[in-house]
């Protein structure tokens, strides 16, 4: 069985490797077919590497990117260590295309694991091969010479590799960017002598001339480079013998400008022009910016050379225009790389931030509750047993005095016979111990008032101290607070400034393009990011950096895009009802880019031939979340939207991915266009005076599209 599922994974991958491009798109689909049938594990992940790897060819890395994920959760399900090192080399491939070097690295270093333990050398040496050109890359990019030779050291591991296998072919293509990466240092000779290495193992397996064309450029430019113009221009003239049957434009542009800089170097101009000219013809019939603007730079040069200044300015005035759009296009790259690294660090700062302030906050508050809670609880026991101890003094001197009252009572009663007098005396003797008595329990009583008094003038400056700190603690807090939502509110800033400029630089390259599906294709790019970048104003023009107001952003958007199309208010009657008026913001995006696809798409095709054209937008909640977007166009096809994978439009996939995204579903259907809703809703002047006033149409053409999207409440919780 394994034997079979090998043998077909083989033809499968000999069907498939190489289509001419005319027909790449139809085996593309005929793949996409495929994987509805069932099959072997083992299988599915080749067809779903051989997919990704088409789209890469194409450079439709979002394609690419969508097909490669699901290689990794097949092969991890049946073992399958092959399928995992075809993941993580293509996803390095993808990386790299991206700008994300250190991703690449990464995924290429994962491959080299997976590859080593299904036991294939030759495809470690590959990806060994692949990170050798990634740190050349590297190292031009930096200008650091220990990537380069980082990178020499990957290419000798392929290349050991390949001897122990004996591959003559792929051991030739190391030699050949060993060289390269070893004229990278300046190492002309050394290089020199790997570009020989490499013709002599072709010799000796007696390789097709297309295995030669590129060692024979790379002997003729390195002979240049150390000012053997006459050695070189016999290996470019065999190079450009064997581009010109191939019809291989960009490589016969790398041999023309080669021949004019040999030939300028032995001072022979008229040629070196001739040459030289005809590189520009062959770079123009490409699309190769780095390669045009080195040929205009050996023009300039050349004909500086030749004394012909003029031409040698109009060359110079267009490298410099090239040179201006790559470095444009440089720019935004690192700084999108830049802005995304930037996002994840600050979230990642501003979330720890945020747990050390309610952690340290928390840890504050409770010590200072337990010190104020024991203190009071001191404070009572001593009072409690002070009162207790004057109680118990006062009760035994009433018992006492009680007694004695008692007993001279009975004295006086014996003794009044004896003399009146007496009995006077004996009252006023009475009287003054009890006022002696009533003194001395009074300055008692003061006594332990005046300290206590003391105990609780300590106690409350005590309190009033801690009372201050937690004061001080949370006025801190709250100026952390204020100044991370100033910093969160500049970001947004930022970030809606950066996205304002690529919308303009998309306006900009809409201008300058003449084909209508291009135009088309660039504006639509353009409406997505303003959708996004409404969403960041809103964001930084309130107090609340976390969420999103609904109602303003839906209205925003809608206008924005019902006069982006020629619609006006006294033509078009436009219905919003919003009833959550916020979400996050992490709700928030994938919904505008949502609607945003949906909106454009009825501004572009739904209003042919209607009257009063007529749009609906309600968004309520209700547990879950409900987006609804109606339109009154006419002969809406909802069969197909049934059938996503039957839709090409990057709309549509956007939008299916983006629904799936928020755990949402999305329903499509065509019917007649339903009663304005009630509750709280934002209409437009016209809709208030013109509320449905258009001629009735039969029910056949009234057919607009509707779509809801309905999102649970438990993924509204997960989002």
């Amino acid at each position: 069985m394994k034997f079979l599922q090998k043998l077909l994974c083989s033809l499968l991958i000999m069907a498939i490797g190489c289509p001419a491009v005319p027909a790449q798109q139809a085996f593309i689909d005929s793949l996409k077919t495929s994987l509805r049938r069932p099959m072997p594990d083992t299988i599915r992940a080749t067809v779903y590497y051989q997919i990704a790897n088409a789209f890469f060819k194409q450079s439709r890395l979002d394609s690419a990117h969508y097909y490669v994920e699901p290689i990794r959760a097949v092969s991890q399900r049946v073992s399958y260590w092959r399928g995992l090192g075809d993941y993580n080399r293509l996803s390095a491939s993808i990386q790299l295309n991206q700008g994300l070097f250190e991703e690449s690295i990464r995924s290429n270093q994962s491959a080299i694991q997976w590859y080593t333990k299904s036991r294939r050398p030759d495809l470690v040496a590959r990806v060994y091969h692949s990170l050798g050109l990634l740190y050349k890359i590297i190292g031009e990019n930096q200008q650091v010479r220990a990537h380069t030779q980082q990178g020499i050291a990957y290419m000798h591991k392929a290349i050991a590799i390949n001897q122990h296998l004996n591959i003559p072919l792929f051991l030739s293509e190391n030699y050949v960017n060993l060289g390269i990466l070893y004229e990278d240092l300046g190492q002309f000779q050394r290089g020199k002598d790997y570009f020989l290495k490499a013709l002599a193992i072709n010799d000796e397996a007696h390789a097709q001339p297309d295995a030669y064309r590129i060692i024979y450029n790379n002997l003729g430019k390195n002979h240049i480079a150390q000012h053997e113009y006459e050695q070189a221009i016999p290996y470019l003239n065999k190079a450009l013998v064997i581009n010109m049957p191939l019809k291989r434009t960009t490589s016969m542009a790398h041999n023309y400008r080669n021949l004019a800089s040999a030939y300028r170097g032995l001072g022979q101009f008229e040629q070196a022009v001739a040459y030289g000219e005809k590189a520009v013809a062959a770079v123009n019939a490409g699309k190769d910016a780095p390669l045009a603007r080195s040929v205009y730079r050996i023009m300039a040069e050349t004909y500086a050379a030749a004394g012909q200044y003029n031409n040698a300015y109009r060359y110079l005035v267009q490298q410099k225009q090239i040179e201006d759009s790559l470095m444009n296009l440089e720019k935004t790259r690192v700084v999108t790389q830049l802005q995304g690294r930037f996002d994840v660090q600050m979230a990642n700062s501003l979330a720890q931030i945020k747990a050390n302030l309610a952690l340290a906050k928390a840890s504050e508050v409770a010590m200072i509750e337990a010190e104020k809670a024991t203190a009071i609880a001191t404070v009572q026991a001593a009072e409690s047993r002070k009162l207790a101890q004057i109680k118990a003094t006062a009760d035994v001197e009433k018992a006492r005095a009680v007694a004695e009252l008692q007993t001279k009572y009975e004295t006086q009663k014996r003794a009044r016979q004896l003399a009146l007098l007496d009995e006077q005396n004996q009252q006023k003797t009475q009287q003054v111990q009890y006022m002696t008595g009533g003194l001395s329990l009074l300055i008692l009583l003061l006594g332990t008032l005046v300290t206590q008094y003391q105990t609780i003038r300590r106690t409350n400056a005590r309190l009033s101290a801690q009372n201050e700190l937690i004061t001080t603690n949370s006025r801190q807090l709250t100026q952390q607070t204020d100044q991370l939502r100033t910093l969160m509110k500049e970001l947004h800033h930022r970030v809606k400034n950066n996205l304002a400029i690529v919308s303009s630089l998309l306006s900009l390259q809409s201008d300058r393009l003449t084909d209508p599906d291009a135009i088309r294709a660039v504006q639509q790019g353009q409406h997505r990011v303003d959708a996004m970048s409404l969403i960041h104003q809103q964001l930084y023009r309130t107090d609340n950096v976390l969420s999103v107001n609904l109602r303003e952003y839906v209205t925003d958007l809608a206008e924005s895009l019902m006069q982006a199309y020629g619609y006006s208010f006294d033509t078009f009657d436009l219905t919003i009802a919003v009833d959550p008026n916020e979400v996050n913001v992490d709700l928030a995006m994938p919904l505008g880019l949502i609607l945003n696809e949906l909106l454009t798409n009825a501004f572009k095709h739904a209003y042919t031939d209607v009257v009063r054209p007529a749009l609906s937008i309600r968004l309520k909640h209700d547990g879950g979340l409900t987006l609804e977007v109606e339109d009154n166009g006419l002969n809406f096809d909802a069969e197909l939207w049934q059938h996503p994978e039957q839709l090409e439009s990057f709309g549509s996939q956007l939008i299916t991915s983006l629904s799936q995204q928020v755990g949402g579903v999305m329903v499509v259907s065509s019917r007649q266009m339903a009663m304005l809703p009630e509750g709280p809703s934002i209409r437009t002047p016209t809709s208030i005076t013109n509320d449905r006033v258009r001629p009735e149409e039969p029910d056949s053409k009234r057919a607009g599209a509707y779509f809801r999207l309905d999102i649970s409440e438990s993924a509204l919780l997960a989002a």
